[in-house]
């Protein structure tokens, strides 16, 4: 999917466009440890969880799988904003154990990443 063209011109008046590619869905901070002082960045500490940007501004859901590919969980996120948050709570309420986790979001095209969560 195309979201964006680079249009050229020459000095003969000619133009030619390069497609440039959609914005690349991202999870941070990747691997993820709560409560861990290496999560901390300039803009202050990830240990509420995993921000995931990117994503469509029409809001939508993120799917979160474990490495068997069984659903984790199911995060919302609002219309208006470009990322969503997963908190490492399964659907329960209990933080997930250590391991690799699977991202999945469709939103007119389908974005997917993996994620390290270490206890």
């Amino acid at each position: 999917m195309i979201k964006k063209m680079i249009i050229f011109f020459t000095f003969s008046f000619l133009f030619f466009a390069l497609p440039v590619p959609a914005q690349a869905a991202r999870a941070f901070p990747n691997p993820w440890i709560p409560d861990s002082k290496s999560n901390a960045n300039v803009h202050g500490t990830y240990n509420d969880g995993i921000t995931i940007d990117g994503l469509s501004i029409s809001g939508g859901t993120i799917n979160i799988h474990n490495a068997t590919g069984e659903l984790v969980r199911k995060v919302q996120w609002s219309a208006g904003q470009d990322r969503g948050k997963w908190d490492g709570k399964n659907d329960r309420g209990e933080y997930v154990a250590s391991g690799v986790y699977i991202w999945v979001v469709k939103d007119g095209g389908t974005k997917s990443g993996k994620v390290v969560v270490i206890r």
